[in-house]
C-alpha cells in the first residue's frame, strides 16, 4: 500500500524511526517549511517523512507524477542553494548530525523496507540506513521544491 493511501485513513497504527541526518541537509527544518509554506500545518512532519520514504523506496521518480493527489499540490520555490546534495555531505569525513525522529505508518514498514533496500544493493550493505534516510528525504524535499 502507498503511503498516500495509508496516510489517507483516519486510524493507524504507528511504529517509530529514528536516524542522525546531517544537520547540513536541514531536514527538519526544511520539513518545518512544506508545513508553513503549503498550509498544512495540521499535518504532522512524521506523515511527510512517511510520504518522501515511501516515495523513495518505490523508485523515486525525479517527477512528481509518482505522487498522489493532493500530496504533490505542496510546491515550494527551490531548495536553497546554501543546502548542498546528501550525496556530497555523506563523504566528508566527520559529518554532524541531528536526530530525526518520526513515529510512521507501521503498515509502510518502512524500517523493514530500508533495511531490505540496504540488503539487495550491494554496493549500500555498508551504508548505515541513516545515510539511506538521509539521501531519500534530501532528493525529495528538493523534489517539493524546499
Amino acid at each position: 500500500m502507498r503511503a498516500e493511501e495509508v496516510l489517507s485513513q483516519r486510524y493507524f497504527d504507528r511504529e517509530p524511526l529514528n536516524a542522525s541526518v546531517p544537520e547540513a541537509l536541514e531536514i527538519g527544518l526544511r520539513l518545518e517549511k512544506l508545513r508553513v509554506v503549503s498550509r498544512i500545518r495540521s499535518i504532522p512532519p512524521a506523515d511527510l517523512v512517511a510520504l518522501g520514504l515511501d516515495w523513495f523506496l518505490r523508485g523515486a521518480v525525479n517527477d512528481l507524477s509518482d505522487i498522489e493527489a493532493p500530496w504533490d499540490q505542496y510546491r515550494g520555490s527551490g531548495t536553497s542553494p546554501e543546502i548542498p546534495r546528501a550525496e556530497v555531505v555523506l563523504q566528508q569525513r566527520f559529518i554532524t548530525r541531528e536526530q530525526l525522529k518520526a513515529s510512521v505508518p507501521l503498515e509502510l514498514q518502512l524500517p523493514h523496507r530500508l533495511a531490505m533496500y540496504k540488503v539487495s544493493n550491494r554496493a549500500l550493505r555498508k551504508v548505515p540506513v541513516a545515510d539511506i534516510v538521509a539521501v531519500a528525504m534530501d532528493r525529495w524535499l528538493r523534489l517539493m521544491g524546499f
